[in-house]
């Protein structure tokens, strides 16, 4: 869908300020879940969020990083980070929706599933293997509706509003992919920003339902 170009300087301003606004969210969602969780006697619950947290912050640093101040280069090691980092954020998410939310061996096997699939796709872009590297797409879309298996048990187990979130949240991933290929759109790589941002958002918002506000409840 196009031919990649350099971005304009008014589209690396736009750029930046969701990238900020990214981090300034991370930072904020993360002391959130520390300071609801501390007292919390549920070492399970605990350990699976700050997973899911530093996989959001690593996903969130890791991207602006190499948005701004290394785009200019394709192949280096930033840009291979970024982009495992989406894998990581991936299976982070899954982890305490698996772990409480789901819970059983339905969710350790979806959970083994997403993550087995998260290390191979982060270890073809780190190691940057290109011949795979049309797949990394594929890849991304396939580990983020791997849910679409367990979708009863899923909907079953979590509160309206927050299975809501979480659709809304995977359709928002979904949707912006169509903006990532789409390279010669102007503002391309904000609005695919964009995206990302509040689809991870309306995921923290569905992990804060389900599985915060219970151990909260019940302390």
């Amino acid at each position: 869908m196009g031919v990649a170009r350099p971005q304009t300087r008014n589209e690396q301003i736009v750029d930046g300020i969701i990238h900020v606004l990214g981090i300034a969210f991370g930072a904020g969602a993360t002391t959130a879940l520390i300071i609801l969780l501390w007292a919390a006697d549920d070492p399970k619950r605990q350990v699976s969020l700050y997973i899911y947290a530093g996989c959001m912050m690593a996903m969130l640093i890791c991207s602006a990083t190499y948005n701004i101040l290394a785009k200019d280069n394709p192949v280096g090691i930033l840009r291979r980070l970024d982009h495992s980092a989406i894998f990581l954020m991936i299976a982070g998410t899954y982890t305490p929706l698996c772990l409480m939310v789901l819970g059983g061996w339905t969710g350790i096997t979806l959970l083994s599933i997403v993550w087995t699939g998260a290390i191979l796709g982060a270890a073809i872009k780190i190691l940057n293997l290109t011949q795979f590297k049309r797949f990394t797409v594929p890849i991304y879309l396939a580990l983020g509706w791997a849910a679409v298996f367990a979708i009863v048990p899923i909907y079953n187990q979590s509160s309206t509003v927050g299975f809501v979130f979480l659709m809304i949240g995977g359709g928002l991933y979904t949707v912006g992919t169509l903006f990532y290929i789409w390279k010669s759109l102007p503002f391309q790589n904000a609005i695919w920003h964009g995206f990302v941002l509040t689809a991870a958002v309306c995921h923290f918002v569905a992990i804060v339902i389900d599985v915060v506000a219970v151990a909260v409840i019940s302390a």
